[in-house]
């Protein structure tokens, strides 16, 4: 390793680096005016590399995207870098090392990273990853499945904490088509209780399996998230909601009113209810759409087979008919 001082412009960032620069958080905002203010203070890691097509030497970076990005973002021309020499492998083994105890690396992002790694190794199991970055091995794993969960917007509400890592882990047991059904639980339920729950199921859709048959639908359960400020305060000056679930429902005592206040804050009054009903008959309905498309797609691949191998078949009988005769 040794320290120089490089051109901003001969620095290249990493193609797989593990986490992106946002660009707009406080964070980083707060890290260029400290740059701005005081300079760039310690180093950043980089690797030297050559074009392939060129020959010309450049750096790529190893460790500390971020604070290269604000140093541009600064003003800065040049920057404190220490020169390595890594391999591919050494470097996305260092950035998962370097990001490991940083709370703001998004979950998905390690878990890719982790994927990468092994299958650019394919002869390395878990456990030597695990001992390699000084995790438990049940750890590595637990990441590894989050890979998974190929949905875009379950990714992000796992990246952003609204879904806690206890029930993520848990929800990616799951059958990809059957996350969404689990998705507002994973939100709001706590891990004692959403964890048993996807047990369960992920059991009964094994015996299903191995019965040979299609697991029984999720029956719908209603589930209890709070009403947003703003809505409580419009309410509590308007009085819109009591008005219609008071008509709604009859309630003729103060208790009963103040159950169904209750009730309706925590999203598990009639209308709601009915509301999140519709909204998880409509997910089942496109998943099966979804699954009926599916099928008959395997069917009329099947059904194309089925004739081409018959017509090779007759003109097989043609041609032996031709030769005899």
């Amino acid at each position: 390793m040794s320290l120089q001082v490089i051109e901003l412009e001969k620095i290249r960032e990493n193609p797989v680096a593990l986490r992106a620069v946002n660009r707009q958080s406080e964070e980083y905002h707060g890290l260029v005016a400290s740059i701005k203010e005081k300079g760039f203070l310690g180093a950043i890691t980089v690797r030297e590399k050559t074009e392939a097509d060129s020959g010309n030497k450049f750096y790529e970076l190893v460790d500390g995207l971020h604070r290269f990005a604000a140093s541009k973002d600064a003003g800065l021309t040049k920057i404190n870098v220490d020169v390595v020499e890594m391999s591919d492998d050494a470097v996305m083994e260092a950035q998962i090392m370097a990001n490991i105890h940083k709370v703001e690396t998004r979950p998905i992002d390690y878990s890719k990273q982790l994927l990468r790694i092994l299958n650019r190794n394919p002869m390395m199991t878990s456990s030597e990853l695990a001992n390699k970055l000084g995790k438990s091995p049940q750890w590595i794993d637990e990441r590894l499945n989050l890979t998974k969960i190929a949905n875009e917007k379950i990714q992000n509400l796992i990246n952003e904490g609204k879904i806690g890592l206890a029930n993520a882990y848990a929800l990616a047991k799951l059958p990809p088509e059957e996350m969404a059904d689990f998705v507002d639980r994973a939100m709001t339920e706590v891990p004692d209780v959403f964890i048993p729950a996807v047990t369960q199921r992920v059991k009964e859709i094994r015996e299903a399996k191995r019965k040979g048959e299609d697991a029984a639908p999720q029956e719908f359960q209603p589930v209890a998230f709070l009403q947003k400020l703003k809505d409580l305060k419009s309410e509590l000056d308007a009085g819109a909601v009591a008005d219609a679930l008071i008509a709604q429902t009859g309630v003729k005592n103060a208790k009963d009113g103040f159950l169904l206040a209750l009730r309706w804050v925590l999203h598990l009054d009639p209308k709601s209810i009915e509301a999140q009903k519709s909204k998880d008959d409509e997910r089942k309905s496109q998943r099966d759409e979804q699954r009926k498309k599916k099928e008959a797609e395997r069917a009329k691949k099947k059904a194309d087979k089925a004739a081409e191998k018959a017509t090779e078949a007759a003109k097989a009988a043609e041609d032996a008919a031709k030769a005899i005769g």
